[in-house]
């Protein structure tokens, strides 16, 4: 052990003896204290202008910019020049020679080499907590274990780039050229990963070899002994390749026998990694402050509930748009987004059936369907032969109603629900939907059954006025289906036959019969939870319903008077009372309604009624008769017309026998309309605000709540000027001091 450490200081001497290590460590500061320092005064100025700022934290040494990311991607410009010279120096001065001659094993050379790279990475890592102490001082709650888990992960970068490092320069005796093909070894390990990624042998392997990425896990806030014991893996195998390559040196062996041992090394490397990488073997360490790598407790305590297999089957028709997902080049990547299940679930089984079948939508007319498989299997590197036929997948499942588009079904035992891709940014489904997915199976969804057969709005019709986004869109990731619900289409009549846990009434335009009335009044009376929405002009065909729980709609129309909007487009905001039943949003939220009418409330009987949405009482008022907006010119009239305060949607709710009873009265029908959820201006809160009625009408059993804490390292305690002088700090004083004494260092050593 004293020889191994004697070497390892002797060459951090010869290390700081050059002016390389000195320029390096300076131009790291530098680098760093720019990146630092710019992304905080970038923050400073948006909290300034008082915009919202994102976790701190994260922006300032995590995601794509902060400084840890920024080094994980610079950090091979650094290491091969500090490399280069361990062996290439002595190897090209004949010392070396000597060096294996003395009274030290090769073991204790290399090993001593590659101590002294890794304490000159420490003194780099020294650096990189320097920004812990002022992240302190500039952000209140600063997320400390968050950045001690990132730094880690790019200490472990720079020993896995030094191992790499260390057995180039030992191939050599040229630095520059043991410099570059470092370089070219670290290329190799970043790009191998995607290297026969359609083949499933092939791409385990490589996939395994690859470095690129290796410590986004650590610097995002997780750690796992399959990322730890990686770098360990790789770092074990550039120095098991050096001590071979120097004793072979000093031992005469056959060809044979050396490739014998140098792939019999590779072979126990990347076994070792397979197995260490498999989920039941894997173990992780959220080091973020609200555990936001890790599934919350809700989805945690639900899949701790699940006894029997669990298994998904993702179903590819290789000639739709979405196809490319679900490939063989994009399955690591698949598999992935799967990760933090398959932390709390090992044995989850995931499989992939790729067939070919006519587009339900978006059929490209101009091929015919053998030309499009041929052109999927050439970009997508299907296997043709394994592919279902049209005939062959609709045997086996039903895919028409999921549009013949990549879909998975989640199966727990012998029940099983799909779980869908969706048409927005994120595109592949996240915690809260898989989690839904698997809480349909266990526990059954909740039943919306809504109205039909006098005129009702239609849940499977994107026409302006009709539901189909927010409530029965496949491809919508926030729509009804996608959040827990069955949403299924009824007559009035049949209620008592379906017995659902929700029923909708929407904009009836025609009346209702006596049988139908006594059917809806029946499920109110047994305590049966209800939505009822209507439209000014058409309030007769509901108030019969509503007078029998004491409410009713008012005759005339809603006007508000804004600047940039029709009169007849309310915005409405949220009461306190609202916050209750759980429909808590930011200040400003409004919901808009294109046409509406006030909620009256005129015998509360024994109901409690909690209003939920009212209208600014400065600018709205009734309008009472029939007129046209388009061929009238309105305005509001002080003599004729009163400004009011009127409720636009309230909540009623009781105890009916053992049952909590719970109902919402709103006074327009388009508030969650196919062209309201697509609404750009004025920003509102449409969308969100129909999910959470829902979810308060089903007793908050869906949507599956998967929240989490609010960030609390969101305010910077610093100005610009303080700020510019932490810049000037480490690009000009820190720098000039160190480089002030490696001068005096090196002035001190040419003098000996």
């Amino acid at each position: 052990m004293k020889k191994l450490l004697k070497i390892a200081k002797l060459e951090l001497g010869i290390l700081f003896f050059s002016p390389i290590a000195w320029l390096i460590f300076i131009i790291f500061l530098v680098q760093t204290g720019v990146t630092f320092t710019e992304l905080l005064y970038a923050q400073e100025t948006q909290q300034q202008l008082g915009r919202p700022i994102s976790v701190l934290t994260k922006v300032l040494f995590a995601g794509e910019k902060g400084i840890l990311a920024v080094i994980q991607k610079n950090l091979y410009l650094y290491i091969p020049l500090l490399s280069m010279g361990l062996f290439s120096r002595e190897l090209s001065s004949g010392s070396f020679k000597l060096l294996l001659s003395s009274p030290v094993t090769v073991f204790q050379i290399v090993l001593g080499k590659y101590l002294s790279l890794m304490v000159y990475c420490l003194l780099l890592v020294v650096v990189l907590s320097s920004f812990i102490i002022t992240g302190m001082f500039s952000i209140e709650n600063l997320d400390i274990p968050f950045i001690l888990g990132g730094i880690l992960g790019i200490y472990l970068l720079m020993c896995a780039y030094s191992a790499v490092g260390l057995f180039m320069s030992s191939l050599t005796s040229y630095q520059v050229v043991a410099a570059m093909s470092t370089l070219a070894i670290l290329a190799l390990l970043n790009f191998i990963g995607q290297v026969g990624q359609s083949y499933d042998l092939i791409r385990d392997i490589t996939y395994w070899f690859s470095i690129s990425g290796r410590t986004d896990n650590f610097i995002n806030g997780l750690l796992s002994t399959k990322d730890l014991i990686y770098f360990l893996l790789v770092i074990l195998l550039f120095l098991g390749l050096t001590i071979l390559r120097f004793k072979n040196q000093r031992q005469s062996k056959s060809t044979n026998r050396k490739s014998i041992e140098y792939t019999s090394l590779i072979i126990i490397v990347v076994a070792l990694g397979y197995i260490s990488s498999l989920p039941l073997w894997n173990f992780y360490l959220d080091s973020t402050r609200f555990n936001d790598r890790t599934l919350t407790q809700n989805s945690q305590d639900l899949i701790a509930k699940i006894i029997e297999p669990v298994e998904i089957t993702t179903y590819v028709n290789a000639i739709h748009s979405s196809a490319g997902y679900g490939s063989p080049k994009n399955r690591i990547k698949d598999l992935n987004s799967f990760e933090t299940y398959r932390r709390f679930l090992p044995d989850l089984k995931m499989n992939y059936i790729v067939y070919y079948d006519t587009l339900v939508q978006y059929n490209d007319t101009t091929k015919t369907l053998s030309e499009l498989v041929k052109k999927a299997v050439s970009v997508h590197k299907f296997d043709f032969e394994k592919m279902l036929t049209p005939k062959q997948i609709k045997e086996k499942v039903n895919l028409i109603p999921e549009q013949n588009r990549l879909v998975r079904f989640v199966k727990i035992g012998d029940r099983q629900t799909p779980l869908r891709m969706f048409d927005d940014f994120i595109v592949y489904p996240k915690e809260a939907e898989i989690t839904t997915a698997i809480k349909r199976i266990m526990y059954q969804p909740v039943t919306v059954a809504v109205l039909t057969n006098n005129g009702e709005r239609q849940l499977n019709s994107y026409s302006d006025a009709d539901y189909q986004v927010i409530m029965n869109s496949t491809n919508t990731r926030g729509s009804l289906i996608n959040s827990g619900f069955e949403v299924l289409t009824i007559d009035a009549s049949s209620i008592e036959t379906k017995n659902p846990e929700i029923v909708m009434i929407s904009d009836p335009k025609n009346k209702y019969s006596d049988i139908e009335i006594n059917s809806i009044n029946s499920y109110i009376k047994e305590g049966g939870n209800i939505i009822i929405a209507g439209e000014p002009g058409r309030s007769a065909y509901l108030n019969p319903i509503l007078e029998t729980i004491g409410v009713s709609f008012d005759s005339g129309s809603l006007l508000q008077e804004t600047e940039n909007y029709e009169l007849d487009l309310v915005q409405a905001k949220f009461t306190s009372s609202s916050e209750n039943i759980g429909l808590k949003f930011h200040d400003q939220a409004i919901v808009a309604f294109p046409s509406s009418m006030p909620v009256i409330v005129k015998d509360t009987m024994d109901f409690n009624v909690i209003p939920i949405l009212n209208t600014d009482p400065s600018e709205s008022w009734v309008k009472y008769g029939e007129f046209d907006l388009k061929t009238e010119k309105i305005s509001f009239n002080p003599k004729e017309d009163k400004l009011i305060l009127a409720s636009v949607a309230i909540a009623l709710e009781r105890k009916v026998r053992d049952k909590q009873q719970r109902i919402v009265i709103i006074g327009d029908a388009d508030f969650m309309s196919n062209v309201e959820m697509n609404r750009n201006s004025p920003q509102t809160v449409n969308s969100s605000f129909a999910i959470r009625l829902f979810k308060w009408l089903s007793n908050g059993e869906y949507p599956v709540d998967v929240s989490r804490p609010k960030a609390i390292d969101k305010v910077i305690k610093l100005n610009r000027n303080q700020i510019q002088w932490i810049k000037a700090s480490y690009m000009a004083f820190l720098p000039l001091l160190i480089g002030s004494v490696g001068a005096g260092f090196l002035l001190n050593r040419k003098r000996k």
